[in-house]
């Protein structure tokens, strides 16, 4: 039985998983994939070795773009590194002590049982460090979701560490080297830990001020967005008196010749229109009552506005109570934008023209954001798409370009596009679990 333990190595096995958990909070789920991808651990650094070669063309070929995964491969891969050399460390440190206090070498299995008093240890003290940087890790953790690319960098590079490592590990296990050696070799691997935390942290880091740099020049597009609505809000009003003005003087023209009757039908069209536009705009915000997300809702107010102003028919639909989308609302903001000024531009030379908003909420964190309107010929889908592609005059065709851009760099975001002889809608779906 003793032979039999001592072959398989359970302690670096148990090591693993007890590092995994302190790194991370495992769910039924990783528990089982972990103590899987952990197997190849009880045998040799060099099969080791040959397992995350597989593994890593496997994941290449088949997931590369899913963000789960990606993660549960970072993790792997970070405690595949720190298990062996934390572990032959500690031996060493173990069977020097007991060089010097029993003047004999411990047997494996002894060793491996008394290497575990350390090993707990330090999966506790890591344990306690991720509760004490939790919401620095929940910031990291938010802001790698929105950057699939950087999150699959990192991966490659604790790979390529885990390849450099593992081989320094066979040339030890396969070789019979000096103790000296052995020493130096185990040295050069603990300096390749310390570069790739201190490289990856520097990553990160940089990866985080990237996103802030995104989000400030987001926060200032926002800034120019409302400075122009205020101006044209400010135009609109000047306007607006300038035909009070002219609606008083073409009123006065008719009572200074008496025309009573001619006085109460022009006095009646302008009550009918102004009517006509209170109820427009009465009716869009009880439309919007349902959508408490503030910019959304204001974006989409200005833009129907804008298309009412020009004598489009709009109409707005929202199913239930939303004031959140789990992913990022720039993103959205800049989708929705883009697909209703291309509507209101389609739409302001027809006779008719429609332009439907609907929002929808499903079970869960599902939503749909569809922008709908009406069209005189059948638009060549595939080529609006790409680049300085358009049928707008004077336009440089790059805004559904940026939309497909967006929804390719976020997990949760797909983008349905469909048409008939009528009508054009452009659906912007989330989708998150």
């Amino acid at each position: 039985m003793k032979d039999f333990l001592s072959h398989i190595a359970f302690n670096p096995y148990i090591f693993s998983l007890c590092l995994t958990f302190a790194i991370i909070r495992l769910n039924k789920l990783d528990f089982l994939l972990y103590s899987i991808l952990f197997i190849p651990v009880l045998t040799n650094y060099q099969y080791v070795l040959v397992f995350i070669l597989i593994v890593q063309f496997i994941f290449q070929v088949f997931t590369r773009n899913n963000i789960k995964i990606l993660k549960r491969l970072f993790v792997y891969y970070l405690v595949l590194i720190l298990y062996p050399i934390l572990g032959e460390l500690l031996g060493w440190i173990i069977q020097l002590l007991s060089y010097f206090i029993l003047h004999k070498p411990l047997d494996y299995l002894i060793l491996n049982l008394v290497c575990f008093i350390p090993e707990i240890i330090i999966c506790i003290f890591l344990h306690h460090l991720k509760e004490q940087a939790s919401f620095k890790l929940i910031k990291i953790d938010s802001d790698i979701e929105y950057n699939p690319h950087f999150l699959n960098l990192l991966v490659w590079i604790v790979w390529i560490f885990n390849i450099v490592t593992y081989a320094i590990w066979s040339i030890i296990e396969l070789t019979n080297i000096k103790p000296i050696v052995e020493l130096a070799l185990m040295t050069i691997v603990l300096l390749i830990i310390v570069i790739l935390f201190f490289n990856l942290y520097r990553t990160i880091q940089e990866n985080q001020k990237i996103i802030a740099t995104r989000i400030q020049n987001a926060e200032i597009e926002q800034i120019q967005e409302y400075s122009s609505r205020l101006e044209n809000a400010n135009i609109t009003l000047r306007k607006a008196r300038h035909d009070y003005k002219n609606n008083l003087l073409s009123l006065n023209g008719y009572l200074l010749t008496n025309d009573v009757v001619g006085a109460e039908k022009y006095l009646a069209e302008l009550v009918n229109d102004n009517n006509r536009l209170q109820e427009a705009t009465k009716s869009m915000t009880l439309e919007l009552s349902n959508l408490r997300i503030k910019e959304l809702k204001y974006l989409i107010i200005d833009k129907l506005q804008q298309a009412q102003d020009k004598g489009i028919h709009t109409k707005v639909e929202i199913n239930k109570l939303i004031d959140a989308f789990p992913t990022n609302i720039v993103s959205i903001i800049r989708c929705i934008g883009i697909f209703l000024d291309n509507a209101i531009e389609a739409c302001q030379y027809q006779k008719d023209a429609e332009i439907h908003v609907l929002i929808t909420k499903y079970s869960g964190s599902n939503y749909s954001l569809i922008v709908q309107n009406t069209i005189t010929n059948i638009v060549n889908i595939s080529e609006i798409l790409k680049p300085t592609i358009t049928n707008k005059r004077n336009h440089e065709g790059l805004g559904l370009d940026n939309v497909n851009e967006i929804v390719n760099n976020d997990p949760y975001l797909s983008l349905e596009i469909e048409q008939n002889l009528k009508e054009i809608s452009f659906e912007l779906i989330i989708q998150k679990g």
